[in-house]
């Protein structure tokens, strides 16, 4: 129709404007108008039901990436973990958004409370991120499950519970990871849908909110953090707030 197609060239317009003033990437900026035109409705933990599995879910968790500000520091290139919880957290604070400035405060004082109670905040594994959720969070009910199928994913985030993975970086493929991204990564998986990807946010670029990954794809890369051995252990494991 008449509308729609002026709809469009008003949409392309704006886009090369954006492209101009702000150095927004025409193509990601259509990828991610995309994704997210596809994407199932957005459901709080309120409007869940666990009656059967439904086809697709996608629950409201407020994205947060590790470095707000773009500065890729010696700090922020480790704060994938923090991020995640705050992620997290927001959405069963019910909190819409969560600004740079509030993001860039919250991941620092998770750094620096890791460094006085842990003596470090690198790294953390799936029990220690837990732990981090009971001990700074409040949260007392938390499930690390180890060896979780596609299926128990599912049946967590059905159920209104968003999921924390720790992943092997290089395998998810994301175009946007810088030097094919971290060995050791952590994000939150707030969906799924019906033709096979996870809705995550994945703090690890400034694109990551509802970026999807195929299920298979995100599965592989599912791989815990080996504290004594600093290096990825090889097993899967989530993290639910229950």
């Amino acid at each position: 129709s008449r509308k729609y197609h002026q709809a469009i060239f008003l949409f392309v317009i704006v886009l090369i404007i954006a492209g101009f003033f702000y150095r927004v990437s025409i193509k990601d900026a259509l990828a991610v108008w995309n994704r997210r035109r596809v994407l199932p409705s957005l459901q709080t933990k309120q409007q869940v039901s666990v009656a059967e599995l439904p086809a697709e879910i996608n629950l409201a968790v407020p994205f947060v990436p590790q470095a707000p500000y773009q500065v890729w520091d010696a700090v922020h290139d480790e704060t994938c973990e923090e991020a995640s919880l705050m992620m997290a957290d927001a959405y069963y604070k019910d909190i819409k958004k969560v600004t740079p400035a509030t993001a860039e405060a919250g991941l620092l004082k998770l750094v620096d409370y890791q460094k006085k109670t842990l003596g470090f905040f690198e790294d953390t594994d799936a029990a220690q991120t837990a732990q981090i959720l009971r001990d700074y969070f409040g949260y007392k009910n938390i499930a690390v499950t180890y060896d979780p199928s596609i299926a128990d994913i599912k049946k967590e985030l059905a159920a209104g519970r968003p999921v924390i993975v720790p992943v092997a970086g290089k395998l998810l493929g994301n175009p946007y990871f810088r030097g094919g991204g971290p060995d050791y990564h952590m994000l939150v998986i707030k969906g799924y849908t019906k033709n096979g990807f996870f809705i995550t946010n994945d703090p690890g670029t400034r694109r990551g909110a509802d970026y999807l990954y195929k299920f298979d794809k995100l599965y592989q890369a599912i791989n815990d953090w080996d504290s004594q051995k600093q290096t990825l252990s090889g097993r899967k494991a989530m993290i639910v707030v229950k």
